[in-house]
């Protein structure tokens, strides 16, 4: 009986949410410095998403997604980035950092982390 009235609550909430997803040519900006990060290699990005989704303790998570800290970019306060590909049916995106602060300019980031409060979704009119 638990059960049936937990599906009850639960059911309503699930048809009315809505799945942001996101496309190519999309642009973010970044309004706090340091609060995301941009990994160089899609190896790397791949790793920490799967370490996310599947981990038990913080152990597991430690030894798994261990990235090598000059391997990412550390998102700064007015940086504005563009998706350019999808991969892994929009867990990974591959974007293009607009802003040059460095000299690499491609980079991954994973879909979780285009949804950080300190991101601004920049609407471009056609």
């Amino acid at each position: 009986m638990k059960f049936l009235n937990v599906l009850i609550l639960i059911l309503p909430l699930s048809l009315f949410t809505e799945e942001i997803t996101y496309k190519e040519g999309d642009s973010f900006q970044s309004t706090k410095s340091r609060s995301l990060v941009l990994y160089e290699y899609k190896a790397d990005a791949s790793r920490v998403n799967i370490a996310l989704r599947f981990a038990f303790n913080v152990e597991e998570f430690m030894e798994y997604a261990a990235v090598d800290s000059r391997d990412i970019y550390k998102v700064r306060k007015g940086d504005t980035f563009v998706i350019t590909e999808s991969l892994y049916d929009g867990d990974i995106f591959r974007v293009t950092l607009t802003s040059k602060k460095t000299n690499n300019d491609k980079y991954f980031i994973l879909s979780k982390d285009l949804k950080d409060k300190s991101l601004t979704q920049i609407q471009v009119e056609t």
